[in-house]
């Protein structure tokens, strides 16, 4: 009877130990199932650059200049004009940010690219970017300029460096085309000045030719009249006034055009290279094992496998006990051929020193200091 109950009692507590293993068991799967909810909510969203489309192709792009990139446009190699800004308005590309780019070239066409920081009224346009093996691509900044380190696939680097007309700010470019446009005025007023000159000694001529006339018909008028007393043709010939038409104009001004330059930086350009630091070699590293030896008490040699002609050697010549021990030594029983491969770093090399130079900016009358562009 006692051991009935004991029975039902084991059997009470191993149910109520289930259970509540059951419970626990349910409560542990429900907070993993809203842990994984968590982690998956908290998932970044990928950005990218452009559309994707089924025949567009991909770059990962990477923002190093420590601004935000806040104009980025695309075209093939042989169009004329960039595409609209493939960020949209309040959406910039942020410092550290990796984005992919999607974008389309015409076939056997490179990709152009222009891009425009936070704050800066200029932008920077990369012409002929090859894309066929580039694996990545970084914007860095350097002096004030746009330049985009590729890493190839092989991983090789090279730095592509902006144009040289794509920096210009926006109030740059409008100055120039202000200076070309009152060139072309005054080019204008210059042909106008010259036609109304022609024209003027045209009509000069012109009076000229009615003096004559009129002089003529005067002095035909006087013959006639040769009847009437001499008194009367002096007085004509005295009322007669020289003519004022001497028909000179003012001198027109010749410009003396002096060009006009501006010291320019031209920064320093270079790539970066693998440079070979170990070849590849191969190393043999040895396999040991540890092996029993049958040492000479006496003599302390080696007699592993000839114990029993060396000890009754020492017996008979008298030079010994005749005895010897075992000891176990790390023996090499091989090799393993371990290989390593070619170590390389990347090295910057400089192709050309940073340097000055130069550059025409236009013209300038040193008479009347009028300019005109280049």
């Amino acid at each position: 009877m006692k051991t009935k109950q004991i029975l039902m009692a084991g059997a009470l507590a191993l149910s109520m130990v289930l259970s509540g293993g059951m419970l626990t068991g349910c409560s542990n799967s429900s907070n993993t199932k809203d842990t994984k909810t968590s982690e998956v909510g908290k998932k970044k969203e990928v950005k990218t650059l452009g559309q994707k489309t089924k025949d567009s192709k991909s770059l990962k792009i990477t923002n190093s200049t420590g601004k935000k990139i806040t104009v980025f446009e695309t075209k093939s190699s042989t169009e004329e004009s960039f595409s609209d800004n493939l960020l949209e308005d309040g959406d910039a590309v942020k410092n550290k940010e990796e984005r992919t780019l999607y974008y389309d070239v015409k076939e056997n066409d490179k990709l152009d690219v222009k891009i425009g920081l936070q704050d800066q009224d200029k932008t920077f346009v990369f012409k002929d970017v090859d894309t066929e093996d580039t694996k990545k691509v970084d914007v860095s900044l350097k002096e004030d300029k746009v330049n985009l380190d590729v890493t190839k696939k092989d991983g090789t680097t090279a730095t592509l460096t902006p144009s040289e007309d794509s920096a210009k700010t926006e109030e740059e470019k409008k100055d120039e085309s202000e200076v070309k446009q009152e060139e072309k005025k005054e080019e204008k007023k210059e042909e106008t000045a010259k036609a109304d000159s022609s024209n003027k000694s045209n009509t000069s001529d012109s009076k000229k030719d009615n003096t004559a006339s009129t002089t003529n018909t005067s002095s035909n008028k006087n013959n006639s009249s040769s009847s009437k007393p001499s008194n009367s043709s002096n007085n004509n010939s005295g009322s007669s006034k020289p003519s004022n038409n001497s028909g000179s104009k003012p001198a027109e001004h010749q410009h003396n055009w002096v060009a006009q330059y501006k010291t320019v930086n031209v920064p320093e350009k270079g790539h970066n290279e693998q440079v070979l630091v170990q070849a590849a070699y191969d190393e043999q590293v040895p396999i040991t094992e540890m092996k029993a030896y049958s040492i000479c008490n006496d003599c302390g040699a080696d007699i592993t496998g000839n114990t029993y002609e060396h000890v009754k050697d020492h017996m008979i010549n008298d030079t010994g006990n005749g005895g010897y021990h075992t000891e176990w030594r790390e023996t090499v029983v091989g090799y393993n051929t371990v290989h390593h491969d070619a170590v390389y770093e990347t090295r910057y090399v400089v192709d050309s020193p940073a340097t000055t130079k130069q550059e025409l900016t236009g013209y300038k009358c040193s008479s009347c200091g009028k300019t005109k562009a280049n």
